[in-house]
């Protein structure tokens, strides 16, 4: 008895206390998981997202084994929240608990009772395909040639794909790729492709956290790819938090012109500057100011924009929700309305531009085709340029045809196809008769 008494006392382990916390909070519709991880100080964040991720991808089965096997009914003391964040662990995480404490006890006791009940069910409405890991040269500060060595000193085998091939041969290489394999990516040359059991090995290599070599998937990547600025150029990120994409422009312009990379929240603009800083950016202007607000005087000279704003995040495999999948009209008009408002500004306001790139990681037409034309309506002065074509028509995926001269013209990177996030890209671009000038 005395054993048990102590035992009981055993506090649970801080990570575990910590994500049902978050998860508490965001069931309860206090604020969105994401939102919630970026505030949180104490724990470990990967492994918050790690919990937090498994328990998304697999809440339906969960949440009904925690039912069937009446465990919160038997022990009405048990934190629900955390006693999900611990059936996730046991079950679908590293598959053990830490620490001794009383809800750790309890949960362990009923393993077996949560395995018959699963049965080994996955919840099919969301299976993942799994995704490579996608690691990027930031060649400002590394180049091609040094990170081939730096991978055959570690024992990478590079796996060549004969050319030329097809967008289609591409995609089974990379079905097909080992684990101690890597592939160069047949759009971007800068974009390395290992197997998706390399992505802890990844986050945790010391040159990903020196910033010569991001972890970016190939969707956003192909977003600064299209814009495709030439060095010495102008160009302005409206939304260029976290600055991924603003670090790849500047790979891109090999250093040299002007970025402008403009981040209304503040805790995001500092992460923005921190990361171009580390990165080597030396032509990055960061501006803290809502984008909208920039014109021509604030930012001269501008040629090229990149635009990807706020969005539902529908396309994005990891996205850290607890929101079912079913669309929500009233927010997706209010996006729609921010996005063709950011689109629009950008098209009007800087009279030298030349390309406009707009992206979102979502699926959805209502903020991309829908977009876009409406975007085209109000400025005449832009026509659409053919995204396929821009990959040498190696690419599967386009736009909803629906959408007359549009939909073919913009790209989408599938999910389940792609090997990537979903994202949706479309490249304007000013139309040269002069009657059109701003």
């Amino acid at each position: 008895m005395e054993e048990n008494k102590f035992k009981h006392s055993i506090k649970v382990p801080t990570q575990y206390r910590r994500v049902a916390a978050v998860l508490k909070a965001a069931l309860e519709r206090k604020k969105s998981l994401k939102s919630l991880i970026f505030e949180e100080k104490h724990a470990r964040l990967r492994g918050m997202q790690a919990i937090l991720k498994q328990y998304i991808d697999n809440r339906g089965v969960i949440d009904e084994a925690i039912t069937q096997t009446k465990i919160l009914e038997e022990n009405p003391r048990l934190s629900s929240a955390l006693c999900k964040i611990l059936v996730t662990e046991l079950i679908f995480g590293r598959k053990k608990l830490i620490g001794e404490s009383k809800p750790v006890l309890t949960v362990s006791q009923y393993r077996e009772k949560l395995e018959a009940n699963l049965g080994g069910a996955v919840d099919t409405k969301n299976i993942k395909v799994l995704k490579p890991r996608y690691v990027r040269v930031n060649t400002n500060l590394l180049n091609m040639a040094d990170v081939f060595e730096m991978l055959a000193m570690e024992e990478w085998r590079k796996k060549n794909v004969a050319d030329p091939r097809s967008y289609n041969d591409f995609l089974e290489a990379i079905r097909e790729l080992e684990e101690d394999e890597y592939m160069v990516d047949m759009h971007l040359e800068d974009l390395l492709i290992f197997h998706s059991k390399q992505k802890h090995y990844w986050a945790c290599h010391p040159y990903v956290k020196e910033k010569k070599l991001m972890l970016q998937d190939k969707g956003t990547c192909l977003v600064a790819e299209l814009l495709n600025p030439p060095p010495g150029a102008f160009v302005l990120d409206m939304c260029a938090a976290p600055g991924m994409k603003t670090i790849h422009v500047s790979n891109i312009m090999k250093n040299k012109g002007k970025i402008y990379a403009v981040e209304q929240n503040i805790e995001r603009y500092n992460l923005l500057r921190n990361m171009t800083n580390l990165a080597g950016c030396e032509i990055v202007d960061s501006i803290n100011a809502d984008a909208l607000t920039i014109d021509s005087n604030r930012c001269p000279n501008v040629e090229y924009i990149l635009v990807d704003p706020s969005c539902s995040g529908s396309g994005m495999q990891n996205r850290m929700s607890l929101d079912p999948d079913e669309k929500d009209p009233a927010r997706l008009k209010r996006l729609a309305g921010l996005q063709i408002k950011m689109l629009s500004h950008a098209l009007k306001s800087f009279s030298n531009v030349k390309r406009v790139v707009y992206s979102t990681c979502s699926l959805y037409e209502e903020e991309n085709e829908q977009v876009i034309q409406r975007c085209l309506e109000l400025n005449p002065q832009f026509k659409l340029l053919s995204g396929k074509k821009a990959l040498r028509n190696k690419w599967n995926n386009v736009g909803n045809s629906n959408y007359k001269n549009i939909g073919k013209n913009c790209l989408y990177t599938k999910p389940d196809q792609d090997h990537a996030d979903g994202i949706f890209i479309a490249i304007l671009e000013k139309r040269q008769s002069k009657g059109n000038d701003e």
